[in-house]
């Protein structure tokens, strides 16, 4: 176990400084520890200081607590450093005082061992080398400083640096970069201790993006904890967790060898493979749900990592006791699932829906069930908190009018085949887990099936409008995280039945079917060298040059934190569309957002900003600048390329004031 946490402690600082760019992200990670320091109270309570369950719900916990306090400081308008950490302070006295009286576990969990310790390190080993290689390459900079961003990180991490940078501003309620004036409608929670860090901390850590990756990577690492976890809690056998919960991150998906075979049999290169987008190959094909493996909720969506981190702790909690636990721990599980609602609401409330359908389930086997469930109800308490802080904040506004219900196409398309190229490795290997196994009572399993079956009636009759995928993708990860309960099961019996020949096969034969998939995807999402243009009609990697950071880094620098500077988005398309607000930090009045609902006025304000570029009249671009009320004018070669662009601008320096320009990119002031 020594070597292995020592070779763990080494890589995890390897990481860090390779994401950090140096000594930065050993510094990230002792503040994030600071953060999180008030939830290790809550997670001792529950499971014991001893017991890596406490250390990790202890974390995710506090992770919780310091975005809540520090969105406390910002909305007191004492958004400092000083401030921040007396927030978190506070808080961490707060919880300290109420849980004192606590001397023993809430909730009791098979003893933890070295082995489980080492079984842990194992998983967490190869999540950093799953992780980290394309973490690495986000903003890569080459010797002249140009810097590379790969799809699909030019889609989530490009968003997420926009959002952060609006909740850097630190002004409520949180304004939305694509649409000046108007409030964003997004669960921007999960951001606020980034923006918090990158808008007060050391100036090692003023950089957002790095910030970011740094994050994600933390996230991801108490994500795959938190999976190890809930399925060592109902096979408490080390190496079959272990086994199971790296299959279902490195081998969940037939879709690579799909991908193969399918251009083996039609005489195509092997090369073609660095163009596919590898884990939608079932939605290309077949015409069903795209379902992303759990390496991608790593990359790009850490907020969702988050939310399901902290409903799988619920989840832990209700197969540990069932419906037998005291008010105060129902009380902590509702605080975990309400932390679920607030980093991802539509997971969140599935996560809240098989917690009780659950906790229901083992009650009516006790006696007075009634009454022991009406008893438990204050585990509502803490997600209703949430939904209302969610709805104070208009996070959700126009979110229920999104939703439908029903049949989609994807559903209808090949529904069981689909499923099976998606995800069929992790389903077959769950299969078998539910052969008869006295040793592991299938009811103990009740909260995982539970999730299983409301991911699979969201993923087939639940559907965002302005986004068909939306709801597939988080439906096949919560699908994910609860398998490899059912993979452990079957490699334990088999082991204690002497099936080991058994157990060696399918988990062979899961590893071949699966691995395909991530190790094209691995190197498909840190190849940032591949610049052919996608099937989606934008370039798997863009660049940006060294000019237009120079640009960025003046308007940074020397423009109000909330001035509006306007580029054409109509041109951009899919390529560069969150340029101003991810790397300038400042708002548009007009945007083309590919992560946000759609809604009219995007496409009005980004046709009247269109025709701004397009003028040859001076005073008329003028007119509709002051119209849009932006104050400085972006432009480089996008606009240029489209006909537009410099030259209005260049015509009355009484209506255009060129203020910087580096190279072939410039900014101009609307007087």
């Amino acid at each position: 176990m020594r070597a292995c946490l020592a070779l763990f402690v080494l890589l995890v600082a390897a990481s860090l400084w390779i994401l950090g760019d140096g000594s930065s992200g050993w510094l990230y990670a002792f503040v994030y520890l600071g953060a999180v320091a008030p939830g290790f109270r809550i997670g001792f309570a529950l499971f014991g200081r001893r017991h890596a369950a406490g250390w990790i719900a202890g974390a995710l916990f506090g992770y919780t607590l310091a975005n809540l306090a520090l969105w406390a400081a910002i909305a007191a308008h004492r958004a400092t450093w000083a401030w921040f950490v007396a927030a978190v302070a506070l808080i961490g006295l707060l919880v300290w005082i109420l849980l004192r009286p606590i001397r023993r576990p809430l909730i009791s969990l098979p003893e933890w061992t070295r082995a489980s310790t080492t079984s842990l390190l194992l998983v967490l080993l190869l999540t950093l080398a799953v992780a980290v290689p394309p973490l690495a390459n986000v903003g890569w900079a080459d010797k002249e400083g140009n810097r590379y961003y790969r799809a699909y990180f030019t889609a989530d991490f490009v968003w997420h640096a926009a959002l952060t940078a609006e909740l850097k501003k630190f002004e409520l309620p949180a304004q939305n970069p694509f649409l000046a004036g108007n409030e964003i409608h997004y669960y921007w929670t999960y951001f606020v201790v980034p923006a918090a860090i990158a808008g007060t901390g050391p100036a090692a850590l003023q950089d957002i993006q790095r910030c970011l990756k740094l994050n994600a990577l933390i996230t991801g690492l108490l994500l795959m904890s938190t999976i190890f976890l809930a399925t060592w809690v109902v096979v408490p056998r080390a190496g079959a967790a272990a086994t199971a919960v790296g299959l279902a991150l490195v081998a969940s998906s037939a879709e690579g060898l799909a991908a193969i075979v399918g251009l083996w049999y039609t005489h195509q290169p092997m090369a073609t493979l660095k163009n596919v987008n590898i884990d939608a190959v079932a939605n290309w094909a077949l015409g069903g749900y795209r379902i992303d493996g759990l390496q991608r909720s790593i990359w790009y969506v850490p907020q969702h990592s988050m939310a399901y981190a902290l409903g799988l702790v619920a989840i832990v909690g209700v197969a540990a006791i069932g419906s037998r636990g005291s008010r105060i721990a129902s009380l902590m599980m509702g605080l975990a699932l309400a932390g679920s609602v607030l980093y991802s609401p539509l997971v969140g409330g599935l996560f809240a829906l098989a917690y009780g359908a659950s906790f229901v389930f083992d009650a009516v086997r006790e006696p007075s069930p009634v009454r022991n469930v009406l008893g438990q109800f204050i585990v509502i308490a803490p997600v209703l908190a949430a939904i209302g802080w969610l709805v104070t904040n208009h996070m959700v506004e126009g979110a229920g009018g999104a939703l439908a219900f029903g049949f989609t196409d994807q559903s209808l398309h090949h529904p069981v085949t689909a499923l099976l190229v998606s995800l069929g490795p992790a389903l077959w290997i769950a299969g078998a887990g539910c052969w008869p196994a006295p040793q592991f009572p299938l009811r103990r399993f009740f909260p995982y099936l539970a999730l299983i079956v409301l991911a699979l009636i969201a993923m087939y009759f639940v559907r965002l409008s302005m986004d068909l995928y939306w709801v597939g993708f988080r439906a096949g990860h919560l699908l994910l995280l609860v398998l490899p309960a059912l993979a452990a099961r079957f490699i334990a019996t088999g082991l204690d039945q002497g099936r080991r020949r058994v157990v060696g096969v399918v988990v062979a034969l899961t590893l071949m079917a699966g691995a395909p998939t991530l190790a094209i995807d691995e190197y498909n999402a840190q190849d940032i060298h591949n610049f052919s243009v996608s099937p989606g009609d934008f370039p798997f990697t863009i660049v940006i040059s060294r000019d237009q950071q120079a640009v960025f880094a003046w308007i940074r620098t020397h423009t109000p934190k909330d001035a509006i500077v306007q580029m054409d988005p109509v041109p951009r398309g899919r390529w560069t569309w969150s340029l101003v607000p991810s790397w300038a930090e400042r708002r548009m009045a007009a945007g083309l957002p590919i992560s946000m609902m759609h809604t009219r006025a995007y496409d009005t304000q980004s046709q009247l900003a269109d025709s701004m570029f397009a003028q040859t009249d001076a005073a008329a671009a003028w007119a509709i600048a002051k119209q849009l009320g932006v104050d400085y004018v972006y432009e480089d070669d996008v606009e240029r390329k489209a006909g537009k662009g410099e030259e209005v601008f260049d015509k009355d320096p009484a209506k255009f004031e060129e203020v910087f320009r580096s190279g072939d990119v410039g900014v101009y002031r609307v007087k």
